[in-house]
């Protein structure tokens, strides 16, 4: 595990939760998300996250977890310890984000119970900031 200083974080931040519209409390608004993009939503008691990791991120072979406050530092984590530790991340972090740079794929644990699996747009990659 590795946490990431405010560069990493930002960097990371920037390649995934940037692409998509936030609500006031922080949470990705996937009522304004394209439909194409999101590829599961489902309430996190119907299945174990460490599945959703497993069934949408092939390709990973670390992880990024941004958590709901900058004052804890977001990490990276190898896929097989991310897997381990899922289980005492979920029951102590009420909402979190889960980032696979190599799939380009967020899963969000919101605080409402819910598990979202969406990919980042690639049509954002060639836009400049308005």
């Amino acid at each position: 595990m590795q946490l990431l200083n405010l560069e990493q974080h930002l960097r990371y931040e920037r390649e995934s939760l940037s692409h998509y519209p936030r609500s006031s409390d922080g949470a990705i608004a996937w009522g304004a998300v394209v439909d194409g993009l999101v590829l599961s939503s489902m309430e996190s008691g119907s299945i174990e996250l460490s599945t959703v990791i497993q069934r949408f991120t092939p390709k990973a072979s670390s992880l990024i977890f941004f958590w709901e406050s900058l004052t804890v530092p977001s990490v990276e984590m190898g896929l097989e310890s991310s897997l381990s530790h899922l289980p005492d991340i979920t029951e102590s972090v009420p909402e979190l984000w889960v980032y696979s740079p190599g799939d380009r794929i967020v899963v969000e644990s919101s605080f409402s119970g819910v598990v979202t699996v969406a990919r980042i747009p690639v049509e954002a990659d060639d836009q400049s900031p308005a």
